[in-house]
Formats: C-alpha cells, sequence, structure tokens
C-alpha cells in the first residue's frame, strides 16, 4: 500500500480522483484541509491535529456489496477508538458518534463499472487533537476533549489504516449501531417522519419497525 502525506491540501478525496487506475491501494493523508467535504456537499472543518484521509482502492466490489465499503470504513473507525478506549457507536448509515456527539464523518466516492465498484475513495475526518469551532461544539467532539489527553497522530493513524484493510464485519457494525430501538427522524425524498429504527440487514438497508426498508435517508435520533 502507497502512502501520500500532504502539510496541506484542499481536500484528500479530490486529489485521490485524480489519481491513475492501479493495482495498488492508496492512503492520501493530510495535516490539514482547506476545503474538506461531508455528504451532501457540506463544508468538514479540518483544523491540524485531526485525522484527514482517503483511501483509494480497487476492490472491484459488486454493486450490490458496495455499502460494505461505508461499512468497512465506520467499523475501522469504531475499533480504532476502541484500542485508544473511547467508545463509539455508529448511526446508519456512517457517521461516528460518541457520548450523542460526533467525532468523524465518512465520504465514500464510488465509480461503478458495469456490476461492480471499479474504484472507490473513503474519505475519513476523525477528530483526534484538533480545536472544536464554538459553532459546533455543541454536536461534535474530539479524542481529545472525551479523553482529557492528547494522542500520538501517527500511532492513530497506524491504527486506523490497518483496521480499513480488514474484512467488512456487517455483524460488529450493527452491534455497534446506535440507533437500533431507538425513535428516529427519516428524511426522505423530502418528506419527513418518525419511525422506530429495527434491524440493519446484511446488505445495509435499514429496516423499520413499520416493515418499510430505506436504501439510502437522512436519520436523527428524536
Amino acid at each position: 500500500m502507497k502512502t501520500l502525506i500532504f502539510d496541506e491540501i484542499d481536500s484528500t478525496n479530490n486529489y485521490a480522483k485524480t489519481l491513475p487506475d492501479g493495482k495498488e491501494d492508496v492512503v492520501i493523508v493530510a495535516k490539514r484541509q482547506t476545503g474538506g467535504r461531508g455528504s451532501k456537499g457540506r463544508s468538514f472543518i479540518s483544523e491540524t491535529g485531526g485525522i484527514y484521509l482517503s483511501f483509494l482502492r480497487f476492490d472491484a466490489v459488486k454493486t450490490e456489496n458496495a455499502f460494505s465499503i461505508m461499512a468497512n470504513a465506520a467499523v475501522a473507525v469504531v475499533k480504532t477508538l476502541a484500542a485508544f478506549g473511547i467508545d463509539g457507536g455508529i448511526k446508519w448509515p456512517n457517521d461516528v458518534f460518541v457520548g450523542g456527539k460526533k467525532i468523524c464523518g465518512i465520504l465514500i466516492e464510488n465509480v461503478f463499472s458495469g456490476d461492480t465498484v471499479h474504484r472507490s475513495v473513503t474519505g475519513i475526518g476523525l477528530n483526534v487533537n484538533n480545536p472544536i469551532a464554538a459553532e459546533i461544539g455543541d454536536i461534535a467532539v474530539s479524542m481529545k476533549e472525551i479523553s482529557g489527553k492528547e494522542f500520538p497522530l501517527k500511532d492513530v493513524l497506524a491504527t486506523l489504516v490497518y483496521n480499513l484493510t480488514l474484512p467488512t464485519d456487517m455483524e460488529y457494525y450493527a452491534e455497534k449501531s446506535i440507533i437500533l430501538g431507538k425513535e428516529i427522524t427519516v428524511v426522505k425524498d423530502g418528506a419527513e417522519y418518525y419511525a422506530v429504527a429495527e434491524e440493519i440487514l446484511g446488505d445495509g438497508r435499514l429496516k423499520l419497525k413499520s416493515g418499510e426498508i430505506l436504501s439510502a435517508a437522512e436519520v436523527t435520533i428524536k
């Protein structure tokens, strides 16, 4: 696996998408991003002290198994937090929370070819020692804020990259869900309604107590 490290870059995902196809996976790491992106086009604050990386993979995953890429990233982050004594949970489909606050954002950008994911870019922004901006202090948190101590970024990064290379564990993904059995707000196709999250299926879809199955939606715990 090839690793590229930058002091500053606009977006590791943007850089990853400029790289040519190859057989060797690539990890792009930035100490700071000036144009970090989250899901749905939102900006992602990326100040020095956090871990900002993109994992470029050439796995040829079947399209029907594409969710496994997202699940793998979320599980890798939660396992990394656990290795440093922090209990994280996953809010379907791909946000990682600790104590009700977001500690990590994940952005997956896939390129499809026929019935496979030809290449995928997994972008991860993990709050480690970076300060949390005042405007998001009520919804975001860092490893340092939780523990009261700084963490060696090199060790956290190495652990995270290792965990990203492990096989996807959907059982662990479901086990670490923070929404199952909870009443949630679902935003889908412009509509908003309440539901109870019942089960995460093997392919990553979310089954509601009503019987409805969600392939994609924005959910929050009510």
